[in-house]
């Protein structure tokens, strides 16, 4: 028998949207109160500046004015470290930052990215960002996509208000990382999944590995990926891989691009492609 949530409504729209979006809009104003650490991320900034697509990328907008968007910008920690480090180490300055997220998270540090940062609050599932078409030279969206039902449309529309020239950079939970693969040999939950919203321990092995996890809390993943699939998905909403960032600051991180528990994509627009808007 089908779920009432796969049924078409009027028009032919599945309510699940609307059931989806509506559990976010309650969901997550909730766990930014209670966790004062959610959405407080701190990524390897220089493994990003270093690779040789993001230098090219750089040194191509040093003389004009940048315009950079961070989707689920969080508490802004990746726009502080980035926009900085685009000054100092690529001598990009003439930078004007936008963040946009559901919840405007407390103890954000948007004042310490730029004078002139905006901040704007909007859910994004399945429905457009607020911006003109090619606004952005470079669009980042970190661990963000693990929240998001409609997957594909969010990412066609960074490639919309993205540039031609511009740089997008997608960064996710990593399925296939090397700790995870482990935990499969022994038909254990992967780290980074979620089976609820009470618990994040359900179904981890060893025993005492549960027990290190209680202190956390459910962050509302829904979606999983890896990296042939991150980078597919990336394809089909109008984007070329041109590398992967090694996101995480932890050792096993740094052994390789796929090996870590954050798996980080660096993208370009497809010539080939015309993104329609949603």
């Amino acid at each position: 028998m089908k779920s009432f949530l796969a049924l078409p409504a009027a028009g032919g729209e599945n309510p699940s949207r609307h059931f989806t979006m509506n559990h976010a809009e309650q969901f997550y104003p909730k766990l930014h109160a209670k966790d004062q650490a959610y959405a407080a991320g701190a990524y390897h900034m220089e493994s990003l500046l270093s690779l040789r697509g993001v230098g090219d990328w750089a040194k191509t907008h040093r003389d004009r004015p940048l315009q950079v968007l961070d989707v689920g910008c969080g508490k802004g920690l990746f726009l502080r470290d980035f926009v900085a480090g685009l000054r100092q180490h690529w001598g990009v300055h003439n930078i004007q930052a936008t963040g946009i997220d559901l919840v405007r998270s407390p103890g954000d540090y948007f004042k310490e990215i730029d004078d002139h940062f905006r901040f704007i609050q909007q859910n994004l599932d399945g429905r457009p960002l607020p911006f003109a078409d090619s606004e952005f030279d470079f669009v980042s969206c970190n661990q963000v996509l693990e929240h998001i039902f409609e997957t594909e449309k969010l990412v066609r529309e960074f490639r919309r208000v993205l540039r031609p020239d511009g740089l997008c950079i997608v960064s996710v939970p990593n399925m296939a990382a090397w700790v995870n693969r482990v935990l499969f040999l022994f038909a254990g939950q992967p780290l980074g999944s979620e089976l609820g919203t009470e618990k994040v321990t359900y179904g981890f092995w060893p025993a005492f590995l549960q027990s290190r996890l209680e202190r956390f809390q459910p962050s509302g993943h829904i979606r999983d990926f890896t990296p042939r699939g991150l980078r597919d998905l990336a394809a089909a909403c109008g984007f070329d891989t041109i590398g992967w960032w090694k996101q995480g600051k932890g050792p096993v991180a740094r052994l390789g691009k796929w090996a870590g528990r954050e798996l980080a994509v660096v993208l370009k627009p497809s010539p080939a492609r015309t993104i329609p808007k949603i």
